[in-house]
This record gives structure tokens, C-alpha cells and sequence, in this order.
């Protein structure tokens, strides 16, 4: 009986992996035939199992699932472009170390075509998640909140995401969760066909941009070629280019690294991969763009360790409709000290102690704008009536206003005073409808949420802001550096879409 070598060494310690003992090879056919020979030797009766088919250095078929523990270390150097009204975007220089380690279970579906395996929805429960970044010499650093250490990971507009079942994940966790490289695909980094000791393939653009979370990939060089071929294990070296659309903006990735291939318990897995990432982003309407250099080291492993969650449970996860709820982020505000939730189409677009502006960015498109913004406190008790504030409103709108469309009065969840008012007019000559919402709570605290949109984009908003009123909580602010707006100062915003998208369309 032939027995593999396993490999004991801790996942924890990447410095304890040493390529030379490292066992490799593309299958156990010879491993087979040895059996085989051992068979027909032995005096046991001729009835015998058969052996095991050989494990091929090719990408899964007939897998069902798969457990690993895995870990990645990404640190990263270079500039951000960040954007600036009417000028060009500033250049920030950054560094940032971030790290993940945990379990992973991923499901998989059948290839019609190819028989081979496709991920389509993985499970993760972590033992660490923390980052450290440097931008313009200020530092930050973030960790995983402990309620939130096992997650949901699937496809969602477009791209692999992840979510909590027990809390929403805020804005700086769902960040740090993103790595550049997509360990529930990292074995579509092996050929469609079986290897040779010799062979050099070419990464297919749809598996790369399952690989590398991207919007999609336009035109792919990325070769890999196996250099050693060593018992279990495949030493393999991979090189090229991507050029992509990221977040709706275009963006190149230039890759040079090795990874490692060994033989699991059903087909070949990689189990250790080293990549130096160059990448131009340009700006988005929601991000910065960036020039960096990525340097990404992951180790990974079969493992009996199982998160508790079903094969077929987390599968039906992925395929049933949709949750919008599982989506939703947790927006905080250190500004106008608030916490939202939002689905994850908004991104806190500014935030100062003065106000706070958030934009829903669709397919790099500013769909609506919300300007946040404290009002000068009421006495306890005393509150704004409903024909207060449109006087209000109908003095900040001026000649651009129409009419009311709808007025409302309701207490929230998180126990507000809510006045809500819908309004339509125009800005210079442009149909506008803007969304008034004034919150209050009994101690006189008063805030104005004003959501400003096109005329043509109300059925893309979709009442997106009853969401974000319901859920919307005033938190405990220090003593504030700026006076709060005047009781009688209600604005209408314009949509400040600066620019338009720069980005082709998702081909």
C-alpha cells in the first residue's frame, strides 16, 4: 500500500515551507503501477479493489467541495490618485500590510463544455483579518470585529463579494476582506488540459477575471510554465499582462511570480503562490485610482477542519434569489458622527465635521448624491412641524421649485422623528428632484439628510433612502469645532458629478 507524504508544518509559519522538501509531481500513475505490480506479486486472492485513478496536474472535475485553510499576506506600495473638483487628482503615497487567515469551504458547479469544475460559492470563518495602512504619512489600522469572523463569499453584481449573516460588514471591513487574488478560484490557475513536465499554458480571460475579482477582462498574456516537477508537488512560473475593467474604470495589471501545484485528496490543488502585481488604476467616481506594486504570498492547504455549514445549504445559498438585505454596508461617519446602512452602491464621498456627502455610484455614474448635515439643536421637546420645513424648503429652492410630491411624518426603528418631503424643481434648466428627511430625537439633536437626483434616474434610486432613514442612528459626537447650521438654513444641493465615466463599458 502506498502512502502520500503529508505535510505537517504549520500554516502559520510560511518561513517553515521549504521548496526542497516539498514533494511534487503532475500524477500518481507511476504511484499506480506500483500498486499494480505489488497486486499481482501478493499470495491475498486475486479479488482486489482497483486503484485510484490518477490525480493529472489539470483544474478539478467532479468536485463537489473542497476544505483548506488558507493564508495571504498582501503588502502594497506606491500612489493613490485621489480626485479633486476641477483640478487634477492629488498624489498620495501609500503603504499598506494587510492579513488573512482562515478556513474555506467552496462548492462547486459543472462546466457544461468542459466537465470541469467552477466554483460558485465559498464559506469562510477566519482566525485573523487585520491591516495596517501609511497614506501621506498618517496611519491606520483596522481588524475584523469578532461577531463578524465567519462569512458568506459569491458572486454579486458582477464581482465576488463578501457577507455576514449576523451584522452588515462596514465599509472598512468589506476592504479589508478584499484581496487581490480570489483563493476560492486559485485553482483555475492550472491548465484545462493535462500538463506535461514541459508545458506552457496560456490563463483563459474568464478564469482571470474570476481569479483577480475583475469586472472583466479584455485582452489576457498571462502564460504559465512548469519549471520543476519534483514526486507530488509542480514548481511553475507564470508571467504577463491583464487589461481589464476594475470598478467600472480601466486598469492594468502586470503579474510576474511561481506557485506551487500538489496532489490533494481528489484532484491537484495549489497550495503555495508568490505574485508581484503592478497595477494602473485610473479613478472612479467612488474610489481613488492607484499606481502600485503588490506583492501577495499565500500558502494553502487540505484540511479535515470543517465550517458548519452544509455543501448543499451553502450552495442553494448562491442560487436562490438573491437577498438584498445580505448587502447591505454599515456606513459611520467620523464627521457628522452618524452610522447607515446602504447597500453597497453608496460610498461616503466626503466627510468633515461641517457635512458629509455620500454618492450611489452605478457603473461609474453618480446615480444620486446625499449631503448630511447637522442643524442647530431644538430645546428638548420642541419640534420642527412638516409645514416648517417645506417653508424652509420652498425658500432654499427658490424659483427652481414645482412642488411637493409627498409628505410624511414616522417614527424610525432606531426611535427618530422622522419628517420626510419630496420635492421637484430644476437647477439650471435641468429637471431635479430632491429628497428632504429631517431627523430628531427628543433631546432636540436635529439632522438633514437631502437627497438630490436627475429627473430620468428615480426608478435607479429606488427609495433607496427609506432604507437609510429606517436604519439611520445619531452617535455620541465630541464638543463640535464648527457651529452647526442655523434652525432656517435648509440648502438644495446640486448633483455634483464632476466627472462623467471614463471607463469603457462593461464589454
Amino acid at each position: 500500500m502506498v502512502q502520500r507524504e503529508t505535510n505537517k508544518r504549520s500554516l502559520g509559519n510560511p518561513a517553515s515551507f521549504s521548496r526542497r522538501r516539498f514533494v511534487s509531481s503532475l500524477s500518481v500513475a507511476a504511484l499506480a503501477m506500483e500498486v499494480q505490480v505489488a497486486q499481482a506479486q501478493t499470495t491475498a486472492p486475486p479479488r482486489q479493489p482497483s486503484p485510484a485513478a490518477p490525480i493529472l496536474l489539470v483544474q478539478p472535475s467532479k468536485l463537489e467541495a473542497l476544505n483548506t485553510r488558507a493564508k495571504i499576506v498582501l503588502e502594497i506600495d506606491g500612489k493613490l490618485h485621489i480626485e479633486q473638483a476641477s483640478e487634477e487628482p492629488l498624489a498620495a503615497e501609500v503603504k499598506g500590510k494587510s492579513t488573512l487567515d482562515y478556513l474555506e469551504k467552496i462548492v462547486f458547479g459543472t462546466d457544461a463544455k468542459s466537465g470541469l469544475a467552477i466554483p460558485t460559492a465559498a464559506a469562510r470563518r477566519y482566525f485573523e483579518a487585520s491591516m495596517e495602512n501609511w497614506i501621506s504619512g498618517n496611519s491606520s489600522s483596522y481588524k475584523l470585529r469578532p461577531d463578524c469572523v465567519e462569512t458568506r463569499f459569491m458572486p454579486n453584481a458582477g464581482t465576488w463579494q463578501q457577507f455576514c449573516e449576523n451584522l452588515p460588514l462596514d465599509a472598512r471591513e468589506i476592504q479589508l476582506l478584499h484581496s487581490p487574488v480570489n483563493s476560492a478560484a486559485i485553482d483555475l490557475l492550472l491548465p484545462v488540459e493535462p500538463a506535461k513536465p514541459d508545458s506552457t499554458w496560456t490563463l483563459r480571460s474568464e478564469d482571470a477575471k474570476l481569479l483577480f475579482n475583475l469586472d472583466a477582462v479584455h485582452r489576457s498574456t498571462l502564460t504559465a510554465k512548469i519549471v520543476k516537477v519534483e514526486k507530488t508537488v509542480t514548481s511553475i512560473e507564470i508571467q504577463g499582462s491583464l487589461e481589464a475593467t476594475a470598478n467600472s474604470v480601466p486598469t492594468r495589471l502586470d503579474i510576474n511570480g511561481n506557485f506551487q501545484a500538489k496532489l490533494g485528496s481528489r484532484s491537484a490543488i495549489v497550495s503555495w503562490l508568490s505574485l508581484v502585481i503592478k497595477e494602473e488604476r485610473q479613478v472612479s467616481q467612488s474610489e481613488p485610482g492607484f499606481a502600485v506594486s503588490a506583492r501577495v504570498r499565500l500558502i494553502r492547504e487540505e484540511t479535515e477542519n470543517k465550517i458548519a455549514i452544509a455543501d448543499k445549504a451553502l450552495r442553494d445559498l448562491a442560487n436562490t434569489q438573491a437577498d438584498d438585505g445580505r448587502w447591505l454596508v454599515q456606513l459611520k461617519s467620523n464627521g457628522v458622527h452618524y452610522s447607515v446602512l446602504a447597500d453597497r452602491r453608496w460610498h461616503i464621498h466626503r466627510d468633515t465635521g461641517e457635512e458629509s456627502i455620500l454618492r450611489m455610484v452605478e457603473n461609474n455614474t453618480v446615480i444620486a448624491q446625499c449631503n448630511i448635515s447637522r442643524l442647530a439643536a431644538l430645546e428638548p421637546g420642541q419640534q420642527l412641524t412638516v409645514e416648517g420645513l417645506q417653508a424652509d424648503i420652498k425658500a432654499a429652492v427658490g424659483k427652481g421649485f414645482r412642488e411637493f410630491l409627498e409628505s410624511s411624518e414616522k417614527v424610525t426603528s432606531t426611535k427618530l422623528r422622522l419628517i420626510r418631503t419630496v420635492v421637484s424643481g430644476e437647477l439650471e434648466e435641468v429637471p431635479i428632484q430632491w429628497i428632504y428627511n429631517h431627523l430628531s430625537d427628543d433631546s432636540g439633536r436635529r439632522l438633514l439628510m437631502i437627497f438630490t437626483m436627475g429627473g430620468n434616474v428615480t426608478d435607479r434610486f429606488a427609495a433607496a433612502d427609506e432604507q437609510m432613514t429606517g436604519s439611520f442612528e445619531l452617535l455620541n459626537s465630541p464638543e463640535p469645532t464648527q457651529e452647526p447650521q442655523p434652525a432656517g438654513k435648509i440648502p438644495a444641493p446640486k448633483l455634483t458629478a464632476e466627472k462623467n465615466s471614463t471607463a469603457e463599458s462593461k464589454r
